[in-house]
């Protein structure tokens, strides 16, 4: 079973420059709810993106970054799977893609074809 721990976004389309987190362990459930505006499709754009690099929402790939900076579009979730512990980092200018599982990146030369998590 997946298990989301925490999930983390800067310069994501509306926000700015300072992270916006969400700790997913506070509770035993979480319930995601708020006024529109309040930033829930938000959180589902940045897991989406930042789990499989494109958004929930039908929103092209370089309007995920803040209109104002245009730089340093980050977004970071950690989860577990049985005793392992993962993190993913995605990002837009620059471009990132990094996955960690308990505290080392994993291997993802191109060369391999898939990464060996």
């Amino acid at each position: 079973m997946i298990t989301f721990t925490k999930i983390r976004w800067k310069n994501f389309l509306s926000t700015g420059n300072n992270f916006t987190e969400l700790n997913l362990t506070k509770n035993k459930t979480t319930l995601i709810s708020g006024e529109n505006g309040a930033g829930k499709t938000t959180f589902l754009d940045a897991i989406s993106f930042v789990l499989f690099g494109k958004p929930y929402r039908n929103i092209n790939i370089p309007q995920l970054a803040n209109s104002i900076n245009q730089k340093d579009c980050r977004v970071e979730v950690e989860f577990s799977i049985g005793n392992a512990n993962y993190k993913i980092v995605r990002g837009l200018a620059p471009k990132i893609f990094e996955i960690y599982k308990d505290g080392n990146l994993v291997n993802q030369d191109s060369k391999i074809g898939r990464a060996h998590v």
